[in-house]
């Protein structure tokens, strides 16, 4: 990840990575790796909590403070996010529970594809959540804040961001 005055670059390069490792999750699901699936599912919610935590601390109350915080109130933001986090953790028994069924043959390719199939309208959730902040939040940021306070908190960030990703939980950087 580049240094970067920009909350959307910065962010959204995180968005890209977090898509990364769901990708990976899911192919581990895919073709029946439900060790390598659990793991990582486990370092894209890491990930996810890294990049959720930052924007609750750091940007959200700024978003409040703007005159104008954009198209959408930054509750928005925060509900969207407590959602994701409700999901990932219904996901992670779901998978939890199917791997410790040893389930074969066609019952085990039902279950993926079940599996694979309650993703999907995560999937959705978090590419319009996304989508979103990169629009919205994180566009009026970048206009009504100063670059040495999105240097300030953006360093730190890149910096936590390069650890996870060290410890393999946070995509190829």
């Amino acid at each position: 990840m580049t240094d970067s005055s920009s909350l959307k670059d910065v962010i959204a390069r995180c968005h890209r990575e977090l898509n990364q490792l769901f990708f990976a999750h899911q192919e581990a699901v895919l073709s029946g790796e439900f060790p390598r699936a659990i793991e990582s599912l486990q370092q894209f919610a890491r990930a996810h909590h890294l990049h959720k935590d930052f924007e609750d601390n750091h940007l959200l109350p700024r978003l409040i403070d703007l005159d104008d915080p954009g198209a959408w109130p930054p509750s928005l933001y925060s509900f969207e996010h407590n959602k994701i986090d409700d999901l990932l953790a219904r996901l992670e028994e779901n998978l939890v529970r199917l791997s410790a069924r040893e389930l074969t043959g066609s019952a085990l390719r039902f279950e993926i594809i079940g599996l694979l199939d309650q993703e999907k309208s995560f999937k959705g959730l978090c590419e319009h959540h996304q989508e979103r902040e990169e629009a919205g939040m994180l566009a009026m940021l970048d206009r009504q804040t100063d670059a040495a306070w999105r240097a300030e908190i953006i360093a730190p960030f890149i910096d936590e961001w390069l650890d996870l990703a060290a410890t393999g939980s946070a995509g190829d950087q």
